[in-house]
């Protein structure tokens, strides 16, 4: 037996216990994600009616669909407030997340005390750390407390403001921005983190060579780490755009559980979900899109 069949006969006998080892993930897969999503499908084009034993299905065809549209007062004004909210804090959250992966990136003494003290409002600002402070007395009445500050905060930024004489545009988009300073904090964390590790996988030679020719630091930001991490941006930005989407406090997500789970009405619950998912995937494509054509994969 030549040294060729064996090593056939290993990677196929490898292959064979790849496929054990991936099978308890593959059923799972089948019964936690594939079923449930084609199960919803069906449930949008009809009507659950409970029955002594069980439930049964009257198919409405796309009755429900139309209802959303034309008929609920509720649901397109959500939507259309839910991809204004996105195409306002998205933007935001990816050109903070990529300054501060440049300061971050930076030589400075201390460099990583302020990395943990950067990093820890986002901490403390995450849903789930928000969720569990809620749930307690003392910490609750401290949030309160931080919200109370972020108000007079607030008020001074717009005073300010008013001072300049800045457009009433402008002036709202960067209140609104102050005043959702936690939920841009959380939205950054994760895009500033891989936006970091792009730019330290840039050579340090370039830098040295571009500093070297004359360069300044306002012009090695624009033409070589922008650059070179937008891959990295693209990649920042449909994260961003997905956890908008699909966030805790997203009015959507909260009708559709609500419809599902509350009210038992899983027609119209399982139509706004396929809904809001179609809406949501061409809006995701539409980004990458527009913004893949200005990445530079040359780099």
């Amino acid at each position: 037996m030549t040294a060729r069949v064996k090593r056939g006969k290993l990677e196929r006998r490898r292959g064979r216990w790849g496929y054990f080892f991936a099978f308890p993930f593959i059923i799972g897969s089948l019964l936690g994600i594939v079923y449930p999503v084609v199960l919803s499908l069906v449930y949008s084009f009809g009507n659950l009616v409970p029955q002594n034993i069980g439930y049964r299905i009257d198919f409405v065809g796309i009755e429900n669909y139309k209802t959303l549209f034309t008929v609920d007062p509720d649901f397109t004004r959500q939507l259309v407030e839910t991809l204004q909210n996105t195409i306002l804090k998205v933007p935001v959250a990816i050109i903070f997340s990529f300054f501060l992966a440049c300061i971050l990136n930076s030589k400075f003494p201390g460099r990583g005390i302020a990395r943990t003290v950067l990093f820890l409002p986002m901490i403390i600002f995450s849903k789930p750390v928000m969720i569990l402070l809620n749930q307690d007395i003392v910490s609750s009445e401290m949030s309160n407390k931080g919200s109370e500050e972020t108000v007079m905060i607030s008020d001074k930024f717009i005073e300010s403001l008013e001072a300049m004489n800045i457009g009433d545009g402008i002036a709202d988009f960067l209140t609104s921005s102050v005043n959702d300073i936690s939920n841009l904090l959380y939205m950054s964390v994760i895009p500033t983190v891989i936006i970091l590790a792009g730019l330290q996988s840039v050579s340090r030679s370039i830098y040295e060579a571009s500093y070297a020719e004359g360069a300044t630091a306002w012009e090695v930001l624009w033409k070589i780490s922008l650059p070179m991490v937008s891959p990295l941006l693209l990649v920042s930005l449909l994260y961003c755009v997905i956890d908008s989407f699909t966030g805790v406090g997203n009015t959507i997500i909260s009708r559709v559980s609500y419809e599902c789970f509350t009210a038992f009405n899983f027609g119209i619950g399982s139509a706004m979900a396929w809904s809001y998912l179609i809406v949501v995937l061409l809006i995701v494509a539409l980004v990458f899109l527009i913004v893949n054509r200005f990445v530079s994969y040359d780099t």
